[in-house]
This record gives structure tokens, sequence and C-alpha cells, in this order.
């Protein structure tokens, strides 16, 4: 007579574990991350005249940098799956967008960590960069 309502949810549950961990995990090692970044630059600026430039390939850096980006990839192919995705799927889209701009991003750190030992702190200043000929509403 009456149909009873079935509370199973339509997601499993411990997907959403999945991505909580997940996120914490990348968010650490993103912390790590640019604290080991800072470091190196650090250490680079302390000692500028023995250092030709700044070591950002360390075994440690890149551990980080590689937990990080594996995590961001589990996170994203959990979301992925919360929309009805398979896992296969999930996971190829996942890793095609997240290693993609993580290459991207590894390269241009490289460049601009080349810039600032070029040039120091003012050579990678994008505020003031031909800011003050178009944008400069004061002038006008």
């Amino acid at each position: 007579m009456y149909e009873m309502y079935d509370p199973t949810p339509f997601i499993n549950p411990p997907l959403y574990t999945v991505i909580i961990l997940t996120n914490v995990v990348s968010i650490l090692s993103g912390i790590v991350f640019k604290d080991k970044l800072e470091y190196q630059a650090a250490w680079w600026q302390l000692n500028r005249e023995t250092e030709t430039k700044i070591k950002y390939q360390t075994p440690g850096i890149l551990l980080t940098f590689l937990v990080m980006c594996l995590s961001l990839v589990a996170f994203s192919t959990a979301t992925l799956m919360v929309v009805g995705l398979s896992l296969k799927v999930a996971g190829i889209i996942a890793a095609v967008l997240v290693l993609g701009t993580a290459a991207l991003i590894w390269w241009q750190l490289g460049s601009l960590l080349t810039m600032l030992v070029a040039g120091g702190s003012a050579a990678i200043d994008i505020d003031s960069f031909g800011a003050g000929e178009l944008f400069d509403v004061q002038n006008k």
C-alpha cells in the first residue's frame, strides 16, 4: 500500500571520504612545497656569490610536488565520479588536466626562478610592468 522511501545514497559515502582526504593531502603537500621552495630561494639569496642558480629540482621539492599532483589527480577523479563518470573516464580526464597543468607550472617555475637569479625581484615584478602607461587612472 505505502511504498517505503529507500534512503540508500546515490553516491557511495566512502567516495566523499576520498575527496576530503585527497584534498587535505593536496593542501598540506602544497604548503610543504611552498616552504621548501622559499627555503631554497632564501638559501640562494644568502649565498649569491657561490650559488649560480636556485636549486628547485631537489628530491624533497620534487617529491612534494609529485605528491601534490598525484593527490590532485585522485581528488579530481573522485569528484568527477560524483557526477556519474566511471573510474576509468574520470581518471583519464583528471590525469590529463592535472598533470598537463602541473607540467606547465613546473616549466614556468624554472623560467621564473631563472629570471629571479638574472635580474633580482624586480625582474618578476609584474604589477609595475607597463601598468603606468595604459592602466594608471591617476594620470588621466
